[in-house]
């Protein structure tokens, strides 16, 4: 609403007939205003996505948010930026401080160690490492255990702040052991934004084994509870009281509407 009226003639704007005017000062904090909020709006947005992978942007977004606001600082000298940043690290450090997001952000092939800082790359790349080797320690009890009882069997705009990666290397094609999966991982490129993550991680599944079990586990987790919301909101709309004679067939009808990505198939 707001860019709606920032776009209209200010010539045509003052013909108005209306009893109060707007003066070009005020028409100055309202694009002030505007351009502080966007980066939150595109936060926003990334986040709560729905049908895409959203957990894996919850770091890069704030880190990014933190970047637009440290630039938007040296345009506008305003108090509401100062209290932004203030709440920015008052309010969400503790979602970067969680290892789910954290872990989610190091497996989405868009990201990979872009969004750390120099000091975090080391810490975020022996996280990964640990994981992995979890992985590793329960597949070989598990296939010990299996042994034991069974014959053996036959053999998935607001990140610019971030630096890609330069280096390549190609994947390898078997099975790796725990550094080099890591390693040969985090060394190639990162993929376009647009790319689906979990589908390079279904074209890399028999490369790294041990990731792709962690990026399906990760990647998958819901950012927010938007889409879930949304769901609900429908179901509202649809089903009211005065909708009681309503029939069970008739209502399912919303959740396939709701649902036809699972359908289609």
């Amino acid at each position: 609403m707001i860019r709606s009226l920032l776009k209209i003639d200010p010539v045509k704007l003052d013909q108005l007939d209306c009893p109060v005017k707007l003066i070009k000062y005020e028409l100055n904090l309202i694009k002030e205003i505007t351009d502080i909020l966007t980066p939150f709006e595109v936060a926003t947005l990334e986040c709560q996505g729905e049908n895409v992978v959203t957990s894996s942007k919850v770091i890069p977004c704030i880190h990014g948010l933190k970047a637009e606001i440290e630039q938007l600082s040296q345009t506008y000298k305003s108090k509401m930026i100062v209290t932004l940043k203030s709440l920015i690290e008052r309010r969400l450090k503790i979602y970067e401080d969680m290892e789910m997001f954290q872990l989610a952000s190091l497996l989405d092939p868009g990201f990979k160690v872009d969004w750390c800082s120099p000091d975090e790359v080391k810490v975020m790349k022996s996280l990964l490492r640990s994981k992995v080797n979890e992985i590793t320690l329960n597949e070989e009890k598990g296939s010990l255990q299996e042994n034991k009882d069974a014959p053996p069997k036959m053999k998935c705009k607001l990140f610019r702040f971030m630096i890609p990666s330069a280096s390549t290397s190609s994947f390898l094609s078997t099975s790796t052991s725990t550094p080099s999966q890591v390693e040969s991982y985090l060394s190639q490129p990162t993929i376009y934004d647009d790319s689906d993550p979990l589908l390079f991680w279904q074209q890399n599944q028999s490369t790294l084994p041990e990731l792709t079990i962690l990026a399906f586990q990760y990647l998958c987790i819901p950012a927010s509870s938007a889409p879930v919301e949304r769901l609900f909101s429908i179901a509202g709309k649809v089903f009211r009281p005065e909708r009681c004679r309503m029939t069970d067939v008739r209502f399912e009808l919303m959740f396939i509407k709701c649902n036809q990505r699972v359908t289609e198939k």
